[in-house]
C-alpha cells in the first residue's frame, strides 16, 4: 500500500516553497549588499549542469524577481548566480532565497551561515527555514526549541506552527502537534469555510492551511465525524493552484501526496505531474515518484527519481532512504543493512533510518539487534510508531504474519489515526485467511478515513467472501460463487485431496493449517484479494494459507478457461514451500519448484524462448532471476524466468539430488540469504553457479533442433511432408516421423502425425495416443486432444483409462457439455456409477447456466461451448 511520507501524512511542501509565488512578492529596492558576494566557485563547479528549459520573466522584472522566480521553479544554480548581481530587495528576502536554493543543492551548513546573519537572523520566515534545515541536518530538537521560540514571538505565524506541529509529530511529540494543529483549525478553518478564496490570496498559506487541517482532522479521528471534509481539503489545493495563484506547483504536490495516501493513484500521479511540472527539481516530488515506483517494483523507476534527487542534492538522505527501500524491496537486506547503518552514523537521531535499520535486522533474524534498535528509537520517541511500522511492512512483504502482525499492532496502539498501520494489518490478515481479525482492523480504519480506496476494496472483498459457498475437506477449505460457479466443489475437493500427501511428501512438510482455495467470479475479484487492487494479470495466486483463482470459466471478466488442476498443484506447491521455510524461500526458488511439482512436459511456447535465450546468451545471472519475475524489462522476461526457474531446480535435482533440495529449504527457514546457501550447500557462489548452469543449458538444448542448419532441413522436410499429406499419406507419415526425430520440442509434427495415425488409410491408434497424449500433456487451455485421447481409448475397451483422460478434459473446460457428456459415457463403461450420477447431475446445471450468461451478456451466445 503507498505510503508516501514518513510519519502517515506529513511532507514538507518543499524548502524552495517560501521562494515564490504570492509569498514572497518584489520588495522594495534597497542597497543592501548582503547576498550581493560572489558564490565561491566550489559551489557552482560542484552542481550537475541544470538542463531545464530557460524560464520566461516579464519585462519589468529584476534580478532579484529573476533570481526568486528560478529558486522556485528548482533552477538553483541559476538563482544563486543570478543574485549575485542583484541591486535590489530586502536584506531577509534575499538571504532566504539564497538559503533556499544551497540548502536544496546540500549545501545546508552553508545556509544556515547565511541564515544567521544578524541582518537577517530575525525575521520570522528566516527563522522558519532555518529550523527545517535543523530538522534536515538530524537536529531536530533545537529545530523544535526555534520554532516554539518563533511562534511565541509571532503568535499569528501560520509557518511556524505549521512546521513545528510537523517536527513534532515525527518526533513522537503528540501533544505540540496537536497544540499547533489546533491553533491553526482554530484560526483558519470557519473563515475558509465562509470566505474561501474571497479572502485569502496566498496559496502558500492556503496550502499549508489544507495539509494541517488534513492532518488535525486525522489525528482527531474527525474525517467520520466532518462530511465533505475531504472535498472541503482538496478544493482548498485546487483553489490555491487553480484560482490563487496558478503558478504555485506546491499546492499539486500536497494534492498528490493526499491523493496517494488514499491510494487514488489516478489523481495523484496527475497532480504529481503537474508538480513536476512547476519545478522538475522538487525533492519531495520525486521521493514521491520513486516510492511509488517502488511499490510496483519499478526498480528502475526508482534508481531514476533517486539520480534525480542527487543530481540537485548529492547528499541528500532522502536519496539515501530510498535507496535502502529499493534494497529491502529487492529481498537484499544484508546490502540494506550496510546502506542504512551509513545514514545512522551521519544522523543517528534519524527516526526513519533508526526504523529501516530495524527492519533490515528483523528480515535476518536477529531479534536481539531488532529490539536493540527499536529501545533506542524509543530513547528518542517514548512512544514511537513509526519504526514498527516499518519493520511490519518488510515482514508483511516477506509474509512474516506473526512477527508482522504483532509489530503493526504496536504502531495501531501508538497511532492509533494511522490508516496505513491498519490496512497494512488488515490485508496482513487477509492473506493469512483471518478474515474476522481482517473485517475489524479495517472497519477501523473506514471509520478514521472513509475515503481510502484500499481499505474499500478489502472491505468490499470480506463482503464476497462472506457470500460465498464453502466445501471443506480433510485439508482444504474451498470457497466459490454459489449462483456463477456451482461445479467447483464437485471437482475441487476430490482433486485437492488427491495430490495432498505427494507434494506435502515431496518437501516433508504439511501445511499447519487448512489451505484456504478461493475461486473469484472475475478476474478484478480476484486482483483485489492478492493486492489490494483489480490490476494483477494472472490466474492463480498463493500468499501461504489462501490460494485465490479466477473461475476457469470464459466470459468478459475472467480469463478464459484453463487447466485449473495444474494451477492448483502449482499454487499448493507454494503452500508447502512457504510453509517449508516459513515463507523465505527464494522467489525463484519456489516458482521453479511448483512448475517442477507440475509434472507436466516443457511448454512447446517455452521451447524457442529458451532455445534463443541460451544461443544469444539472455538467460537471467542468478542475482537478477527473481526480479525478472517482479519487474520484467522486456514482455517474454517473466515467461523466461519461469522456464528458466524450473530449469535451476531440476539441474540442482540432477547434480546434487533432492536431498540438497530440502537442505537448501531449510537454510532459508534460517533466515540465509541466497549467497550464504549457495556456498554452503552448492559449495559455489551464485555466480559460480550461474556460469555452470549455463553451460548445463547449452547441452539441454543441443538436440531441440532449432540450430540453422537443423531449422533449413526441417523446412524442407516440412514442404515436402505437407504436399504428400494430400497425395501419399504413408509418405507423409515417413516424413513426418523424420521430423518429430530432429525436432522433437516442437507441436507441429506430434499434431501432424495424430491425425495421420487416426485416418483409415494410415491408422495406428497407439501411436495416435502417443502423439496426442503429448499434445495434451502441455495443453492448459485446449480440451480437444484429451475427449480424442478419451475415445480411443474406450473404443479399445480401455474404459478406466479413459476415464482418466476425460476427467482430465473435464478439468481444462469444466463448462464443456460435450466433455461432461463424454466422461457421464466413460463412467457408465468403466463401472463408476457415482461418477456417472454426477455428470448426469451436473450437466444440466452446465446448460441453465450458459443460458443465464446469454442473457446476462456475460459470454456472446455464438461463443459458448458447446
Amino acid at each position: 500500500m503507498m505510503r508516501v511520507t514518513r510519519n502517515g501524512g506529513w511532507m514538507a511542501v518543499g524548502l524552495a516553497l517560501a521562494a515564490g509565488g504570492a509569498a514572497l512578492a518584489p520588495a522594495a529596492a534597497r542597497g543592501d549588499d548582503l547576498v550581493r558576494e560572489s558564490i565561491p566557485r566550489r559551489w557552482v563547479d560542484s552542481f550537475l549542469p541544470e538542463t531545464l528549459p530557460p524560464l520566461k520573466f516579464p519585462s519589468y522584472y529584476k534580478d532579484l524577481d529573476k533570481a526568486r522566480d528560478m529558486a522556485f521553479a528548482g533552477r538553483y544554480k541559476l538563482a544563486l548566480i543570478t543574485l549575485t548581481k542583484a541591486t535590489t530587495g530586502e536584506a531577509w528576502e534575499r538571504a532566504h532565497i539564497k538559503a533556499t536554493c544551497l540548502a536544496a543543492t546540500g549545501k545546508r551548513d552553508e545556509a544556515m551561515k547565511v541564515l544567521a546573519d544578524e541582518k537577517v537572523a530575525g525575521h520570522v520566515r528566516n527563522q522558519v527555514l532555518t529550523a527545517r534545515i535543523m530538522g534536515e541536518l538530524g537536529r531536530a530538537d533545537e529545530a523544535a526549541a526555534m520554532l516554539r521560540d518563533t511562534g511565541k514571538k509571532n503568535d499569528k505565524s501560520l509557518y511556524a506552527r505549521y512546521y513545528l506541529a510537523e517536527l513534532a509529530e515525527r518526533a513522537g511529540d503528540m501533544v505540540t502537534a496537536r497544540d499547533n494543529l489546533q491553533w491553526i483549525n482554530d484560526a483558519y478553518f470557519e473563515r475558509w469555510a465562509k470566505a474561501g478564496a474571497e479572502e485569502f490570496d496566498n496559496a502558500e498559506e492556503v496550502t499549508l492551511m489544507a495539509r494541517a487541517f488534513d492532518r488535525w482532522y486525522t489525528l482527531n479521528g474527525g474525517y467520520q465525524l466532518t462530511p465533505g471534509l475531504e472535498n472541503h481539503i482538496l478544493k482548498m489545493f485546487v483553489q490555491a493552484y487553480d484560482i490563487i495563484d496558478t503558478r504555485y506547483w506546491p499546492a499539486h504536490l500536497a494534492a498528490a501526496e493526499y491523493a496517494l495516501l488514499r491510494d487514488n493513484q489516478k489523481d495523484g500521479m496527475k497532480e504529481l505531474k503537474a508538480a513536476l511540472g512547476g519545478n522538475p527539481n522538487s525533492r519531495e516530488a520525486h521521493v514521491l515518484l520513486a516510492t511509488f515506483s517502488l511499490e510496483r517494483f519499478n526498480f528502475d523507476g526508482a534508481d531514476k527519481e533517486i539520480a534525480a534527487i542527487r543530481s540537485v542534492d548529492p547528499t541528500s538522505t532522502d536519496a539515501d532512504l530510498l535507496d535502502v527501500r529499493n534494497l529491502l524491496q529487492q529481498r537484499r537486506p544484508a546490502d540494506a543493512l550496510a546502506a542504512v547503518q551509513q545514514v545512522v552514523k551521519r544522523q543517528p537521531r534519524n527516526i526513519e533510518a533508526m526504523g529501516l535499520l530495524a527492519a533490515c535486522y528483523a528480515l535476518q533474524l536477529r531479534e536481539d539487534k531488532v529490539n536493540d534498535t527499536l529501545a533506542r528509537v524509543e530513547q528518542l520517541d517514548s512512544n514511537n510508531a513509526s519504526a514498527y511500522l516499518e519493520v511490519a511492512e518488510q515482514l508483511g512483504a516477506m509474509r512474516q504474519y506473526p512477527r508482522s502482525a504483532a509489530k503493526y499492532k504496536v504502531a495501531i496502539q501508538r497511532a492509533p489515526w494511522w490508516t496505513a498501520a491498519r490496512n497494512g494489518l488488515g490485508l496482513l490478515y487477509t492473506q493469512s485467511g483471518d478474515e474476522k481479525d481482517a473485517r475489524e482492523v479495517l472497519e477501523a480504519a473506514k471509520s478514521l478515513d472513509p475515503f481510502n480506496r484500499r481499505t474499500h476494496n478489502y472491505l468490499v472483498l470480506l463482503d464476497d467472501l462472506e457470500k460465498m459457498g464453502t466445501r471443506e475437506t480433510d485439508h482444504f477449505v474451498i470457497r466459490y460463487d454459489k449462483d456463477k460457479d456451482p461445479l467447483i466443489p464437485e471437482y475441487f475437493a476430490d482433486y485437492l485431496e488427491s495430490i495432498y500427501a505427494a507434494v506435502c511428501g515431496n518437501y516433508k512438510t504439511e501445511p499447519p493449517v487448512k489451505t484456504y482455495i478461493e475461486v473469484f467470479p472475475t478476474h478484478d475479484a480476484f486482483s483485489v484479494r492478492t493486492t489490494g487492487n483489480p490490476w494483477i494479470g494472472t490466474v492463480g495466486a498463493s500468499t501461504g494459507r489462501v490460494i485465490a483463482l479466477v473461475s476457469p470459466r470464459a466470459g468478459s471478466k475472467t480469463l478464459g478457461t484453463y487447466n485449473w488442476a495444474t494451477v492448483l498443484r502449482h499454487e499448493f506447491t507454494h503452500t508447502v514451500t512457504l510453509a517449508a521455510t516459513d515463507n523465505r524461500i527464494a522467489h525463484w526458488m519456489t516458482e521453479g519448484l511448483a512448475v517442477v511439482e507440475e509434472r507436466n512436459p516443457m511448454r512447446w511456447e517455452w521451447v524457442p524462448m529458451l532455445y534463443r535465450a541460451v544461443s544469444k546468451k539472455e538467460l537471467f545471472p542468478m542475482d537478477k532471476l527473481t526480479w525478472a519475475f517482479v519487474r520484467p524489462k522486456k514482455p517474454a522476461d517473466r515467461q523466461l524466468a519461469y522456464a528458466q526457474s524450473a530449469w535451476v531446480c531440476q539441474y540442482i535435482e540432477e547434480k546434487w539430488g533432492h536431498d540438497v533440495v530440502l537442505k537448501m529449504l531449510a537454510e532459508f527457514r534460517g533466515g540465509k540469504e541466497q549467497d550464504q546457501v549457495f556456498k554452503e550447500q552448492l559449495g559455489k557462489s551464485p555466480a559460480e553457479f550461474t556460469t555452470d548452469f549455463f553451460a548445463w543449458c547449452d547441452k539441454q538444448v543441443e538436440g531441440w533442433g532449432y540450430d540453422a542448419e537443423t531449422t533449413k532441413k526441417y523446412n524442407e522436410l516440412k514442404t515436402k511432408a505437407e504436399e504428400a499429406k494430400n497425395k501419399d499419406k504413408k509418405e507423409a507419415v515417413r516424413l513426418w516421423e523424420e521430423i518429430v526425430a530432429i525436432r522433437p520440442m516442437d507441436a507441429l509434427p506430434h499434431q501432424r502425425l495424430a491425425g495421420l495415425y487416426l485416418d483409415d488409410e494410415t491408422k495406428d491408434l497407439d501411436k495416435a495416443v502417443t502423439h496426442l497424449t503429448r499434445l495434451h500433456q502441455v495443453s492448459l487451455k485446449d480440451n480437444r486432444f484429451a475427449k480424442k485421447i478419451a475415445r480411443v481409448q474406450v473404443d479399445a475397451g480401455r474404459a478406466k483409462d479413459a476415464e482418466r483422460t476425460a476427467l482430465e478434459a473435464v478439468y481444462i473446460d469444466p463448462y464443456d457439455i460435450e466433455a461432461h457428456e463424454l466422461l457421464a459415457e466413460v463412467c457408465e463403461k468403466s463401472g463408476n456409477k457415482a461418477g456417472a450420477e454426477r455428470e448426469k447431475r451436473i450437466i444440466p446445471v452446465i446448460e441453465q447456466l450458459q443460458k443465464q450468461m446469454q442473457r446476462d451478456a456475460m459470454i456472446p451466445g455464438s461463443t459458448v461451448p458447446k
